[in-house]
């Protein structure tokens, strides 16, 4: 009876209230009524059909989504994305020389890096001064993680020629990636001195200022790229992410949508559009974009902010249908999953979904949410055994000291709170993730001095 309900749901979150016309109509009446009947690749079939004449009919796409395992992640966001900074096929003058720098260029290419990495060094033997065959180097020595010999690499190229900027460039953005933002810095500054129309130093900079929370310096960054290279549409990314930190969800909106311009089929520029509206609570527009986010890219984590999109639409049955679509779910689904059977008061259900969660990492906090359950239908006796087995768990991971912080300031232990985090931080220094869970345990003690103290950490950390 419960799959029916969930079902029957579902289908309600899935009516479209305009339709391209009366056959796609016909064909998604049909759709629905396959998978109300659990034939989900009859289903599956009719939704496909109808994409192919419709690509933005959203009942048809939600329903392939969920019809489809996903795949993939979105770890590879665009505001992450390296910018290739690799002038190609550029002849020095010597003929030899070019010839192995071009060869390298191609092998470079295709991922070969070990081969391009000795030809442009067979490049540089020919012509000391091929500050290109250089720089080529010093990004392939990057791809192969030898980072001195990189950095080294990319200041020779711009010993030989100051005006050639790209290798300060290119060294910066190795230092950002590698948290050293000081020098990075001081080699952006560099290259804008030596080429003001370096659209890429700004961009880099823009990058770097944002990492550390600088949103104003970065606005004015990313702003002097859109002036000097206006088709450079990454920038208008990294200005809607700005903006969306700094809270003006409207301008934010508004650079996505000129990024869109010229990359109608990116699916994290819809992600992000998700990201404002419902930060902005306009939770039926934000499911909009997550599902055309998920249109084009169907993978675990976009599946999880449709399921998330349906909890804040009141719609835990509809959440379920979603969670329960994933194959051999992850942890992070179980728990997810437990949080939806809540709020229809199905204990039994919770506790399976988190305990299946525990089971799979032996991670503290969904163990806790198991005794939490107990601790809501006044099961005494499993709550406090349950919580003993929580407090018994030896962290190993940064997300069990967070985890363990967060049950001691459930029972109001805020000592033994400090006491784990702090323990930690000893493992894990430069965890920021470890700091800001230590603010959260100051706040519940009313410790401003400590909260204060704590920032400054973030701060020393941030700009090393």
């Amino acid at each position: 009876m419960k799959k029916h309900i969930v079902l029957l749901s579902l289908m309600a979150f899935l009516v479209l209230p305009v339709f391209a016309d009366d056959l796609v109509e016909d064909y998604f009446d049909m759709a629905k009524n396959y998978y109300r009947s659990g034939d989900y690749s009859e289903a599956l079939e009719y939704s496909n059909t109808i994409l192919k004449s419709s690509p933005t009919h959203f009942g048809a796409n939600y329903l392939r989504i969920i019809l489809t395992q996903p795949s993939g992640n979105i770890s590879d966001l665009n505001v992450q994305k390296k910018i290739n900074i690799r002038p190609v096929k550029v002849a020095s003058g010597i003929k030899k020389s070019d010839e192995y720098n071009f060869k390298g260029e191609s092998l470079y290419d295709c991922k070969d890096f070990n081969n391009a990495k000795v030809a442009f060094q067979t490049a540089i033997k020919f012509n000391l001064r091929n500050a290109y065959a250089y720089n080529n180097l010093g990004l392939t020595y990057w791809k192969l993680g030898e980072y001195r010999k990189a950095e080294s690499a990319f200041k020779k190229a711009n010993r030989i020629d100051t005006s050639f900027t790209s290798p300060l460039d290119n060294a910066a953005q190795m230092l950002i990636e590698n948290k050293d933002y000081k020098l990075a810095q001081k080699y952006l500054n560099q290259a804008i001195l030596h080429n003001k129309n370096d659209y890429c130093a700004y961009y880099l900079l823009g990058v770097l200022t944002k990492e550390q929370g600088k949103y104003q310096q970065s606005l004015k960054c990313f702003n002097q790229v859109t002036l000097l290279a206006p088709k450079f549409s990454l920038a208008y990314l990294q200005l809607a992410d700005v903006y969306y930190f700094s809270k003006d969800y409207a301008w934010s909106n508004s650079m996505v949508e000129k990024y869109l311009e010229s990359n109608p089929k990116d699916d994290y520029a819809y992600f992000m559009l998700y990201r404002n509206y419902f930060a902005m609570k306009d939770y039926h527009v934000a499911k909009n974009y997550i599902v055309k986010a998920a249109a084009l890219n169907n993978c675990l984590d976009y599946r999880i902010y449709l399921a998330e999109i349906e909890k804040y639409l009141d719609n835990p049955t509809g959440t379920i249908a979603v969670l329960k679509s994933v194959k051999d779910p992850s942890p992070e689904v179980l728990n997810e999953l437990g949080h939806s059977y809540l709020l229809l008061k199905d204990s039994t259900s919770a506790i399976d979904a988190y305990m299946s969660a525990y089971k799979k990492t032996n991670r503290p906090l969904y163990l806790y949410n198991v005794a939490l359950v107990y601790k809501n239908i006044g099961d005494v006796t499993n709550y406090k055994k349950t919580i003993k087995s929580v407090e018994s768990i030896i962290p190993t991971t940064y997300h069990d000291y967070i985890d363990l912080s967060l049950v001691y300031l459930g029972t109001n232990e805020c000592s033994k709170a400090l006491n784990i985090i702090n323990c930690g931080i000893r493992k894990y220094p430069n965890n920021i993730e470890l700091y800001q869970a230590k603010i959260n345990v100051y706040s519940k003690l009313s410790d401003n001095n400590g909260i204060l103290r704590t920032k400054k950490d973030i701060d020393r950390i941030l700009n090393k």
